[in-house]
């Protein structure tokens, strides 16, 4: 399924997801599909935003500010990538509006 994923989307964690914070990362785990999947520290910083209160643009501006020395571009698209793999493995979704 291709997922579209606009700058002025707002996501949300699925409540159904387990997430079990690490000392390096965290798990995320889906008991309705069996969906696992590791991610890093900044994948958990990007995770936790995800509270259907901030726009994707918003977290791309927040991840940008601590890594000038990385092209804006490349970060964003990075982001999104991240995003759409977590949103096809059902950890998040769209906020209904």
């Amino acid at each position: 399924m291709k997922i579209t994923l606009k700058n002025s989307d707002y996501l949300t964690q699925n409540p159904e997801s387990i997430f079990r914070e690490e000392e390096d990362g965290a798990f995320l785990f889906d008991p309705k599909n069996g969906n696992l999947k590791y991610i890093n520290c900044m994948g958990v910083n990007i995770y936790q935003l995800c509270s259907g209160s901030i726009s994707v643009t918003e977290i791309t501006s927040l991840v940008t500010e601590n890594y000038a020395d990385i092209p804006e571009k490349r970060i964003e698209e990075d982001i999104k990538s991240f995003l759409k793999d977590l949103i096809e493995m059902s950890f998040l979704k769209n906020k209904e509006p």
